[in-house]
């Protein structure tokens, strides 16, 4: 796990060189008036990461879809693009099923399975990487990258390089790495045996959300992700039972000056009452552009999560209750 998290820039940059696979040319972009996306886990949070960044300038709307209903409105008009780390993820494949009735733009992200078999049969563009690791949440970079890219090659997205904007990126982390590092290991002492409650300005949502993955599958600790302004409508009133728990608890603020300037003063009132209940923890977003903060909220967010095994005296890698689940649904 701990290389496989320090090559994460790496990873973004051969990520970045396999889009030259994806031919554009081979979807009808004229037709397409929606855009699907498909996807769990590790491939559910690239997808995300995709949608945030892309939403101010993708001129066509974008629905992510993580279980097994198809929304009745999707027909030929829409662009389908499945993801699935292994090829062989249930949600997706029932997904692909259905939206294979009502499209023919129709996209893979994959290492193969049986999604690239179906793709192979029936000619679907696809962009295929090795996952050699055989870690779907480390293999974030791959679907994040394949997508941006897709979309940035169909002309979907004005005023937005993302090419540019993805190097840009690989750069700041490389630069950052050993700074990362060493902020991530003091972040893991302090909320060692806390319960942690995370959030964000909504645009960070992806980093809030990828957070209390990262904390379950690596830290094997429970967390909770929620993001401003939502949660001040609801969440900010609960801070006060059982009071054994909130005792045990701290607060991670996720800031970055791309936060909404209402969320900013939001974030900057609830902060004050928050630590009158527990010690608030605020991470600092690098980066000149919004890409690059949310890809390093990301990087420190994995280093955080694996120091935290650490202090929890327990292996990040495997997910044994997950793969348990798969085996008895297997059955």
């Amino acid at each position: 796990m701990i290389n496989l998290i320090k090559t994460f820039p790496a990873q973004l940059e051969e990520a970045l060189e396999l889009t030259k696979q994806i031919n554009a040319s081979e979807i009808s972009k004229g037709e397409i008036q929606h855009i699907v996306i498909s996807g769990m886990g590790g491939s559910g949070i690239g997808a995300h990461l995709v949608k945030s960044i892309v939403e101010d300038y993708c001129k066509l709307p974008i629905t992510l879809i993580q279980g097994y209903n198809l929304p009745l409105w999707v027909n030929s008009k829409t662009l389908f693009i499945a993801c699935s780390y292994s090829g062989n993820t249930e949600e997706t494949l029932t997904i692909l099923e259905l939206a294979r009735e009502e499209t023919k733009h129709i996209f893979s992200v994959t290492t193969g399975g049986k999604l690239k078999e179906i793709s192979d049969k029936e000619n679907y563009p696809q962009y295929n990487f090795s996952g050699e690791a055989a870690c779907p949440r480390a293999g974030l970079a791959y679907p994040s990258v394949a997508v941006l890219m897709l979309l940035y090659k169909l002309g979907f997205c004005s005023n937005l390089d993302i090419e540019a904007e993805l190097k840009s990126s690989i750069n700041l982390l490389t630069e950052e790495q050993e700074g990362i590092q060493s902020e991530a290991r003091s972040i893991a002492k302090k909320v060692q045996g806390y319960f942690t409650f995370i959030y964000s300005d909504q645009k960070f949502y992806p980093a809030t959300l990828r957070f209390q993955q990262q904390l379950a599958e690596n830290s094997k600790q429970v967390s909770h992700s929620h993001v401003f302004p939502e949660l001040n409508h609801n969440e900010l009133v609960g801070w006060v039972f059982p009071e054994e728990h909130i005792k045990k608890s701290k607060a991670i603020l996720l800031r970055s000056n791309f936060e909404h300037g209402r969320n900013q003063k939001r974030m900057d009132i609830s902060k004050t009452i928050l630590a009158d209940k527990a010690e608030v923890i605020e991470l600092i977003a690098k980066g000149k552009s919004f890409t690059q903060q949310l890809y390093y909220f990301i990087h420190l967010i994995d280093w955080i999560s694996f120091y935290l095994a650490e202090e929890n005296q327990i292996d990040p890698f495997p997910v044994e209750t997950i793969n348990y689940l798969k085996n008895k649904l297997a059955e």
